[in-house]
């Protein structure tokens, strides 16, 4: 009886590893398709002993694209476009293995996951399957929604910028400043690498442009600039401190300071007298000159300053000031215009000393003519 027990456990087991044996089986792995936005992705299923058991692929939200090598899929989901539709199946057979093939065309962020290949056993439950994963890459984008805009700050106070970006794989982001300086306290260094630029106590120093890059290794990358605001005190400097001109020979002199200050400061030249100090204007004597930018000279919220005296005379010779004012309070910088003995500028053609004291001497007596018909009249 023992014996007869253990003949029919043998047969059993034998019986079961002959339709095991049967079963189809994946004799491959899928292996990963990586692709950029719009291209074409395939995918490999290779089923050994199929039989008349059912191949399939699945995309990732788990809708049936195929069956065998027919599409299945609804039609409004398979849509042609240029005369291809968005899926296909091919079939390649050698000996008892057979290849299916899934292309998935023009590839967008929603065919990015898992797709898997299934093969239903007829006459029962069982199944077996494996994945492929298509990896759709995309280049980076700024998501202008979680961004930051123009930033104004108080002095003294703390902000932050912040950066995000669409993209797959996900970018990273990163912060430098335009002008090429290092970041300010407490990062002092070149780049920082994050979502966030936390601005510490905001000096003037701070202000400027900030770039944020966000990379994936997928070309291009993407940027973009952010202007920082910190309000305070104006401050200025002379372009150079002394300026020098020839008196009464019909020469002009151009003077000149950098003013910085936010909010916009007005600015005014003046020149110091015995008395005080006088305001100077647009007039047939001078021109006053702003400009907001002056090649990469300037930074933010600073302005070049300019002062053009016609036919400089003695009573041109002397002390100047250029002053910015706002809110927050002042600043000025002097400037000082001499008498020289040569002309001095780019006007001045001649340089050798014979041809310097023919100009001097025409020009003088042109002066003197000019003078004597004025009083005339």
């Amino acid at each position: 009886m023992i014996f007869n027990q253990n003949i029919l456990l043998l047969l059993a087991y034998l019986i079961g590893s002959v339709r095991l044996q049967e079963l189809p089986r994946i004799t491959k792995k899928i292996l990963p398709e990586i692709k950029r936005l719009g291209e074409t992705g395939m995918l490999n299923c290779t089923v050994a002993r199929q039989g008349s058991n059912m191949v399939s692929w699945i995309r990732p939200k788990k809708d049936q694209i195929t069956e065998n090598d027919k599409i299945s899929i609804e039609e409004h989901l398979n849509t042609i476009v240029d005369g291809w539709p968005k899926y296909s199946v091919y079939l390649n057979v050698r000996g008892d293995q057979r290849t299916y093939t899934l292309v998935v065309r023009r590839l967008i962020t929603n065919d990015n996951g898992t797709y898997t290949c299934r093969v239903d056993v007829r006459n029962g439950d069982q199944y077996v399957s494996t994945e492929g994963h298509m990896i759709v890459l995309l280049a980076p984008a700024i998501d202008m929604t979680r961004t930051s805009a123009t930033v104004i700050v108080q002095e003294g106070e703390s902000t932050v910028l912040s950066c995000a970006a669409t993209g797959y794989p996900y970018p990273n982001i990163t912060w430098i400043r335009t002008n090429g300086r290092n970041l300010p306290k407490p990062y002092n260094k070149y780049s920082h690498k994050g979502n966030t630029l936390t601005l510490s106590n905001a000096q003037k120093e701070a202000r400027g442009v900030y770039r944020c890059i966000a990379d994936n290794n997928v070309i291009p990358t993407a940027k973009q600039d952010i202007t920082v605001y910190v309000k305070f005190r104006p401050s200025a400097k002379a372009v150079q401190t002394s300026y020098g001109q020839m008196q009464n020979m019909f020469l002009d002199v151009t003077i000149q300071c950098i003013v910085a200050g936010y909010p916009q400061p007005e600015l005014k030249w003046w020149k110091r007298t015995a008395g005080g100090r006088e305001e100077i204007k647009n007039d047939a004597k001078h021109a006053i000159e702003v400009i907001h930018s002056h090649g990469q000279t300037l930074g933010v919220s600073e302005y070049w300053l300019s002062l053009l005296i016609r036919i400089v005379t003695a009573n041109d010779y002397g002390e100047y000031e250029c002053e910015g004012t706002n809110e927050y309070g002042k600043g000025f910088a002097v400037v000082e215009v001499y008498e020289t003995s040569e002309c001095q500028g780019a006007n001045c053609i001649l340089s050798d000393d014979k041809s310097s004291m023919a100009t001097r001497t025409y020009f003088s007596a042109f002066f003197l003519f000019i003078t004597l018909l004025v009083c005339l009249i």
